[in-house]
């Protein structure tokens, strides 16, 4: 096959679109129209510069006030991302993977301007085929299931998607020889019919594999250097990464058959940004061509029809290499990267040279402290060698054995679960972690910051790294911090320093002040998933600061370490760590202190909230700071509210950073004053008359309240008394608000107990263990629900399409620290010790078994679960606390 190149202006046209193409059929020849290259100085020679004007413009503040103020300035103390533990062979391990979360499958190095290779597929035979691609994991694609089932964070993993009538397997894994700079990587993509008898004619698949560098107009990629055929051993794309050297993408055919039937396509093309990606493919494959052009001519019927295939073309100096392989099922396809390769030739000469220069010097005192350190290498492996390891028979071995790997690891690592574990849960816990590590992402950007003391201005943030898992690769395929915690609690387990290198960036996100932003929406891709009105954070709202739950775990295993010498290498790592991030867990702890108190001392209140007017378009205004959304709190808020959750979140972080700081040996100075904070809100007295309801036994809210508000439609009527409209209100009755403690007990009132901060004999402690198993209050048999159906917004809507978030579905994360309770409670001499254990036990097991038969009924793990049935809800595949399934099964639980 001759590649054929094309020149594009793409200097007036803002999408960039290709120029058309007209052929008759679809084995016909494609001739391309070439554009006349003007007179003078070529226009290409000034792409590069026009991109590095793009990407500056992404990291300049929205307004200039912004880098001069400390919410949007970096803390000033050494990364800890430069640890040596996360630099050398083990960056060089941790260089590629499958870090792009949001797509169904995408590849990436974890590198600023990284390079990244992603797979769509679409049903050709399908009306409208294009409306039909797959490439972002979205929910409103309909696929009856998908996800990792085996995943080990580095170097393989295997996933089933159920498209339709199509079941596809991506298996990927990684290889390393010796001065091969971040290993080779195969990806596997099998294909097959699941019901051959739905249709008479052979079912096909379109898989599009592309590869991209972010370096647009620095190097060119070469597209089809050495031609293509049908069948195994084409080059697809050659290339110069600064990440790897030279590299090359091969394509092998491994299915058994011949594929006579297939058609490999290709388009190369320059692009500035990816995460519009799908809709520039199917621009260019949605292009209408001549269906019939001799019936035309004799003046029959002929017509127009979309192209469904890629235009054979290339751009000048691309970037982005796309290739299209349509082919009957079964189809079984190896794409082999290889890194490290002798560079060629520079496709700019002179032009690059300035260029990188440029790029350097702008990067150079923001992002290239942050780029992994990766030793220098030369290949000692030829590339046929290498090429041969990761395709064909061999890649099938390698598969096998690097599964059989994860499956002893996972053993290992959790061990045998208790007995009376539900049947199946082993099946539902590997894919819950593999789901989890397969989630794991790679983000660069900045984020969006609105100043209140600045007028309100958006500024953007320094730009900076994101390494993290995600809640959901599906709706939430961006970092939050409140799940993260909860997510290094199952990650430690499994790889204790991949755990630490993602916390190491998320504390690397701390600003000046101490704060980190809640949501982390870093880049364009991230970015192009986020409705506009959720994407600027504000510094003075928080998040539970659940980092602290593996904080804390680590200290307690530096702790144990320093009594037992040498007895655990690991603890060292730990302790470097720990000691390392004391500046900066030390400011994040002082933030909340500062920005989040109370009117009066000692108390906490979440901001955020705002001021609510007497009508309302809620029913109750949401708290996100406190990441439980719609859980009623005061229905007036105020600034003398005081949130009992909050209170207890405090109460874990100064226990936690105490017990950090003194096993690390921080001088006694510098933790006093922390210990001084704990000794006072480990105070249960002053924490009773704070938000004690004693005649309910409750814990509660303070704040300026009133049950009597109702959502009601209410008419906006002229002076004349003509009805002009209606709207879906808040209306206040009779009593009005008074501060009171607000009657509500739920999730928020039950954090005294899931913080284990009740003493074991506490009166408290057993009236709240009897309320919590009460089928009245919060207890069902697939878990605990969020709001007592006692509750006057027990299942209420918050708006007219605002569904019950926090109101009465079951959340795994809450039930995780309650099983963690109470155990503990179990475990400690008391008046409820007996009850404790019997209850957890009983609540372990609902838990499980409605996880588990949701999972093999549904092919999905989810958001939440509704009280009533135990349905799962929500967005899906929600691998983020929801697979502390796995810890649950193991009673894994953590030391606080």
């Amino acid at each position: 096959m001759q590649v054929t190149r094309r020149k594009v202006d793409t200097g007036n046209k803002a999408s960039d679109d290709c120029e058309s193409e007209k052929f008759q059929d679809e084995d016909a020849h494609v001739s391309q129209t070439k554009k006349a290259p003007k007179k003078g100085i070529r226009w290409t020679i000034f792409l590069p510069f026009i991109f590095i004007g793009a990407i500056a413009g992404l990291f300049l503040p929205l307004d200039p006030s912004g880098p001069n103020h400390p919410a949007v300035r970096p803390f000033k103390a050494d990364l800890l991302c430069r640890l040596s533990q996360f630099q050398g062979e083990y960056a060089d391990r941790m260089l590629w993977g499958t870090y792009r979360p949001g797509l169904y499958l995408g590849m990436q190095t974890r590198h600023p301007r990284p390079l990244a290779a992603g797979l769509m597929w679409f049903d050709p035979d399908r009306p409208q085929p294009l409306d039909n691609m797959r490439h972002l994991a979205q929910e409103r694609n309909g696929l009856q299931k998908y996800g990792w089932e085996a995943h080990d964070g580095e170097s393989f993993g295997r996933q089933e998607l159920y498209d339709g009538n199509i079941h596809i397997t991506t298996s990927f894994a990684k290889r390393f020889c010796q001065g091969c700079m971040g290993g080779d990587w195969a990806l596997r993509v099998n294909s097959e019919v699941i019901n051959a008898s739905m249709s008479e004619a052979p079912q096909r698949i379109s898989i599009i594999f592309y590869i991209a560098d972010s370096q647009a107009g620095k190097t060119a990629l070469d597209i089809l250097p050495q031609g293509a055929t049908s069948g195994a051993g084409v080059q697809l794309a050659a290339g110069v990464s600064e990440v790897v050297g030279g590299w090359a993408v091969h394509m092998h055919d491994s299915s058994d058959q011949g594929r006579s039937a297939s058609k490999l396509r290709y388009l190369g093309v320059q692009r500035a940004h990816f995460h519009n990606l799908t809709d520039t493919l199917v621009d260019e494959m949605a292009e209408p061509v001549d269906l019939d052009a001799p019936a035309k001519r004799r003046g029959g019927g002929g017509g127009r029809r979309e192209r469904h295939q890629l235009s054979n073309s290339v751009e000048d100096v691309p970037n982005l290499a796309v290739f299209q392989l349509t082919a009957e099922l079964p189809l079984s396809v190896d794409f082999v990267f290889t890194g490290s390769l002798p560079k060629g030739q520079d496709a700019f000469g002179g032009v690059a040279k300035i260029v990188s220069d440029l790029w350097r010097g702008m990067f150079r005192r923001t992002i290239s402290h942050c780029v992994p350190q990766l030793p220098p290498s030369k290949p000692t492996e030829a590339l046929p060698q290498r090429i041969a390891a990761l395709s064909g028979n061999a890649l099938t071995q390698l598969l096998q054995e690097r599964e059989a790997a994860f499956d002893a690891r996972f053993t290992k690592t959790f061990g045998a679960f208790a007995p009376g574990t539900p049947r199946g849960t082993e099946e539902v816990a590997k894919a819950a972690l593999s789901n989890t590590l397969g989630g794991i992402g790679y983000f660069f950007g900045a984020s969006e910051v609105r100043l209140a003391d600045k007028g309100d201005r958006i500024v953007r943030s320094w730009p900076a790294a994101l390494f993290t898992a995600v809640p959901s690769r599906s709706f939430f395929p961006r970092g939050f911090i409140w799940d993260e915690g909860f997510h290094q609690l199952l990650i430690r387990r499994w790889n204790e320093r991949l755990s630490r290198d993602i916390l190491a960036h998320w504390l690397d996100l701390l600003s000046e002040e101490g704060w980190i932003a809640r949501e982390q929406i870093l880049g364009e891709e991230a970015r192009a998933r986020v409705p506009a009105e959720f994407i600027v954070q504000s510094p003075k709202v928080a998040n539970p600061p659940t980092l602290f739950l593996a904080l804390a775990d680590m200290a307690q295993r530096v702790a144990a370490a320093g009594a037992k010498a040498g007895s655990d290498p690991g603890a060292q790592e730990d302790l470097d760590f720990l000691t390392a991030a004391w500046p900066r867990m030390e400011a994040w702890f002082g933030w909340f202190r500062r920005t989040q108190a109370g009117q009066l001392p000692g108390t906490f209140r979440w901001r955020g909230r705002g001021t609510a007017p007497e009508w309302d378009t809620e029913l109750n205004r949401k708290t996100f700071a406190s990441g439980l959304d719609d859980y009623p709190r005061a229905s007036h808020p105020s600034a003398a509210e005081r949130h009992v959750d909050l209170y207890c979140w405090m109460s874990l972080a100064s226990r936690a950073l105490a017990s950090i700081g003194s096993s690390i040996g921080i001088a006694p100075e510098q933790v006093a004053p922390v210990q001084e904070m704990h000794a006072q809100l480990s105070n249960v007295a002053f924490l009773d008359r704070m938000h004690l309801d004693l005649a309910a036994h409750q814990y509660r809210d303070w704040g300026n309240h009133t049950e009597a508000v109702d959502m009601q439609w209410v008419e906006s009527r002229t002076p004349e008394g003509y009805v002009v409209g209606r709207s879906y209100v808040r209306v206040v009755g009779q009593p009005p608000p008074r501060p009171q403690l607000v009657p509500h007990f739920g999730y928020v009132g039950l954090f005294p107990l899931l913080l284990r901060m009740l003493p074991a004999d506490s009166p408290q402690l057993s009236a709240m263990l009897a309320q919590l198993r009460d089928p009245d209050h919060l207890w069902t048999e697939a878990g605990l629900r969020s709001l007592s159906r006692a509750s006057s917004l027990y299942n209420k809507y918050n708006t007219q399409h605002d569904a019950p978030y926090w109101r009465a579905p079951i959340w795994l994360n809450v039930n995780y620290l309650a099983l963690a309770a109470l155990k503990h409670y179990s475990q400690v001499p008391g008046a409820s010790q007996e009850l404790a254990g019997r209850i957890h036990d009983e609540l372990r097991q609902n838990i499980l078994r409605n996880v588990v038969q949701q999972y093999h009924t549904t092919g999905y793990l989810w958001e939440n679960y509704r009280d009533e049935s135990g349905r799962g809800q929500g967005s899906h595949p929600f691998t983020g606390w929801t697979a502390l399934v796995v810890l649950i099964a193991g009673e894994t639980y953590f030391d606080i």
